[in-house]
């Protein structure tokens, strides 16, 4: 007998919309689905209780299943009627991984915009946020005369990367290859203002060096405008430019416009993601995230609302992470070479995956011999990802991938991070330049690092040894002020893993790779000890910080064209900065919201911003030089500078490790500001008043040092050379930093040109000035090595804060002031 179901009850069955009792009901999830993880479990509910607030963050560990809690909250928020309901990830790659999970959970879904079952609120539309965001978004534009497409619900998954992809697609970009004329024609306009900033920044712009970075001033910009809007607007259907026009042309006012010597950036302050209607529109918006430290980017750049997201939903437990070892191998012993971990990172790979994460090309080359894949595409990464989770493969490199990778189980059982996450474009250079070392440039690296270190452990039950190769990488875990930045689970991991460095310090590299074994093996004791140590990790209360809203009101109503509500709004946000360094940048843009209201005093608040940060824009009238003297003897000095920059010995090692890596030379242009400003504090270490002139007045030399006695050393710095000579240019640059000199110094100071370039040939038809020294790839070594003798001495006695001590050192090491040039330079040829 075959009895027929559908007659059953009175009508269709109710469609639950608590999404625990929905998961429950889904009839064909697949088998690893069984149940809810509890932490998911307690973040569903939560929101469930809160859902009809409209920003909401919902917080989990990386791996802790974010991208099921998202789909689950999309097909609650279906059967409740909030539709149409939208799933974005950041990249197309996670989008096809949203849509490979919501087949397995047997929750409907489609990647079409215009579907029709879509829009009457039948199934979940699951798009990458290129497709979202952009010029000619099906989704309809703002006041574009297309009809908008209304979304009730919007969530968004891995919200960190999303940020970054929103603010991309917010950039128009135009390419000195591709619009040269349009490129020409704008740097010609802007070029007295240009060399107004620096004389020598725009002369690298024309010579197309790599390194030049150069921001046009926001009373430059404002006074072309119309011949700005004329140019751009006949290029609003090129192939690249009109996915980006349409987007910020009615706010151009009030952009940011950055040159490289490739490129011409132009970006608003803030995304306007109003353009975008439908997320402005949605009732529904959340969140998804791991990895923010800080949720204050939600509310400038997503325009979120400040309330809901201080209140963040998490488990009651960050702990469920999978288990993590992670060692700098050069911070245990300083005798370990890279070469050395690279070489243990191959012969582990032939028993398990290893996954190596760059940032360049370059760093990539390093690894060649022993990469059984090398990757950089989107494509070629979704290859490498896909074979990795199939089985075994050995060792594989991605270039610049830090996160949207999903590397479970076996796919990655070694991790190893070498290197830094590099900023590419000219904004986030000019961002980096300007901001320094700030918490906000803090926060932004140690996300991306977390981002990385995550892709090893995707659930509870998997485990990852990871490596960070380098000193920038060890000293974030080394130093308190960036270790307490992670999220909570990382940072028990990290602080659990330097209990195990510990034990392992001055050890060779064979008795590090024994202890990876035992993470490999499972020895019971190890895995015990580490789910041990996230025992009673918990979630944080949120972080938004007071300028965050202030800053986003401001930009709205600079949007709108009220620049004196903005003027108000802004000036909140300055007064609630509490870093100097990004309460100038702040200033700046305070300055250039003020010069639609009152031009002479946006000029005056610029100069007060130069008190709190000496690299953001210059004045119309300039930046008065200063002169420099020591205040005490060179030990004093030092140990002055060295006792208030490091708290202790560990962090004094790896902080002087930092700072001789950026002082190698690499033929790498974009990195020459790094190499300037390290110059500049390995003055400051020897003891010595140093500054740097081009930068705060926009002449002079790179850097100057004051070395007592009323002598001084002009530096010029041509780290990132690659020919195999020294050009004329180069030389004429450093006289024409000695004419500077002579103008502002007296006869009774003098100075000896110094020139730090790989070699010391000149090019037949160079003339160097009188006395030029030059610090050559060799003698820098030298240089560094001497420098790295003396701080290790004193760390090892705990006496770089005594003078005497200082001073005994800096002679032992041939660092006294007298003679400095002279020892570690050689003349030119």
């Amino acid at each position: 007998m075959v009895i027929d179901f559908s007659t059953f009850g009175s009508g269709p069955a109710p469609t639950p919309t608590d999404p625990r009792v929905l998961f429950d009901a889904l009839p064909e999830r697949a088998a690893r689905y069984e149940f809810l993880r509890d932490p998911q479990g307690q973040v569903l509910q939560t929101w469930y209780d809160r859902r009809s607030e409209k920003d909401l963050v919902v917080k989990l560990n990386t791996g802790g299943g974010k991208t099921v809690v998202g789909l689950l909250i999309c097909q609650s928020s279906l059967n409740e009627g909030v539709g149409p309901v939208l799933y974005l990830a950041p990249d197309p790659y996670l989008a096809s991984q949203a849509t490979e999970q919501a087949i397995e959970l047997g929750v409907e879904v489609t990647d079409d915009p215009r579907s029709a079952r879509f829009a009457s609120g039948e199934v979940i539309c699951v798009l990458s946020l290129h497709r979202f965001v952009n010029g000619k978004s099906v989704f309809g534009l703002q006041g574009d005369g297309r009809p908008v497409f209304d979304v009730g619900t919007i969530v968004i998954d891995d919200a960190h990367a999303a940020l970054a992809t929103v603010k991309e697609k917010f950039t128009l970009t135009l390419s000195r290859d591709q619009h040269k004329e349009s490129f020409d024609e704008l740097l010609g306009m802007f070029a007295d203002d240009l060399r107004q900033q620096s004389e020598i920044t725009y002369q690298g712009l024309t010579t197309e060096d790599s390194s030049a970075v150069a921001p046009v001033p926001f009373w430059a910009w404002t006074r072309r405008i119309t011949d700005v809007t004329a140019i751009l607007n006949k290029l609003r259907d090129d192939d690249e430019l009109q996915w980006s026009w349409p987007l910020i042309k009615d706010v151009l006012p009030i952009c940011r416009a950055v040159f490289t010597a490739d490129k011409l950036e132009v970006q608003p302050p803030y995304p306007p993601i109003n353009k975008i209607a439908s997320f402005a529109r949605a009732r529904r918006r959340v969140h998804l995230t791991a990895t923010l430290a800080d949720d204050s980017v939600l509310v400038t750049d997503f325009a979120a609302d400040p309330q809901t997201v201080g209140v963040p939903i998490t488990p009651t437990s960050a702990g469920y992470l999978g288990d993590r070892l992670i060692l700098a191998p050069q911070e245990i012993s300083a005798s370990i070479k890279e070469a050395a971990v690279r070489g243990m990172a191959a012969k582990l790979a032939e028993q398990v995956n290893v996954v190596v994460l760059v940032p360049s090309h370059y760093k990539a080359s390093a690894w060649a011999q022993y990469a059984d894949i090398t990757a950089s595409k989107s494509e070629e990464i979704g290859a490498a990802v896909a074979r990795l989770r199939d089985g075994h493969v050995g060792l594989v490199v991605l270039v610049n991938k830090y996160d949207g990778i999903d590397l479970p189980r076996k796919a990655c059982e070694v991790l190893v991070m070498d290197g830094l996450p590099q900023i590419y474009g000219g904004q986030t250079r000019r961002e980096a330049i300007v901001l320094g070392d700030s918490d906000e440039m803090a926060n932004r690296q140690l996300q991306r690092i977390e981002q990385g270190m995550g892709r090893g452990v995707r659930s509870a039950n998997d485990h990852c040894v990871v490596l960070l190769m380098g000193p920038h990488l060890s000293r974030l875990i080394a130093a308190p002020r960036y270790r307490s930045r992670f999220s909570p689970a990382t940072r028990a991991q990290i602080d659990f893993s330097r209990q195990v460095a510990v034990q392992l310090a001055g050890q060779p590299l064979e008795k590090i790779e024994g202890v990876i074994a035992q993470v490999l093996d499972r020895d019971p004791n190890w895995v015990a000890a580490a789910r041990g140590a996230l025992g009673e990790v918990t979630y944080p209360q949120s972080t938004v910080s007071a300028g965050a809203a202030p800053a986003r009101r401001a930009f709205d109503q600079a949007s709108l064209g009220q620049y004196a509500q903005s003027v108000t709004h802004m000036s909140e946000a300055v007064a609630a900065a509490t870093d100097e360094t990004e309460r100038g940048f702040l200033q700046e843009q305070l300055a250039a919201y003020q010069h639609f209201v009152d031009e002479p005093k946006a000029q005056q608040v610029l100069v007060k911003a130069l008190a709190y940060n000496p690299a953001i824009l210059r004045p119309i009238a300039g930046v008065n030089p200063t002169k420099i003297k020591p205040t005490d003897t060179q030990a004093v000095l030092a140990a002055g500078y060295l006792a208030s920059t490091y708290a202790d010995r560990n962090e004094f090692l790896v902080g002087i490790d930092v700072l001789l890596d950026e002082l190698v030379y690499r033929p790498v242009q974009k990195q020459v500001p790094i190499f300037e400003r390290a110059l500049e504090r390995l003055g400051l270490h020897l003891g010595f008043e140093a500054q740097r002139p081009e930068l705060v007045t926009g002449n002079g030399p790179d850097v100057l040092w004051a070395t007592g006695g009323l002598k001084y050393l002009v530096l010029e710095a041509k780290s990132g050379a690659s020919s195999d000579k020294i050009w004329r240019s180069s030389v004429e640059q450093l006289a024409h930093s000695m004419n500077w000199f002579h103008e502002l110094y007296d006869q009774s100071c003098s100075a000896t040109p110094v020139l730090l370039h790989p070699i010391n040939k000149l090019e037949y038809n160079a003339v160097a000035p009188p006395g030029t020294r030059i610090i050559t790839s060799g003698t820098m070594a030298q240089l560094s090595d001497a420098v790295r003798k003396a701080m290790v001495a004193l760390a090892d006695a705990g006496s770089w804060s005594d003078p005497e001590a200082v001073a005994t050192q800096y002679r032992a090491h041939h660092l006294q002031a007298e003679g400095i040039a002279q020892r570690f330079s050689v003349t030119p040829r």
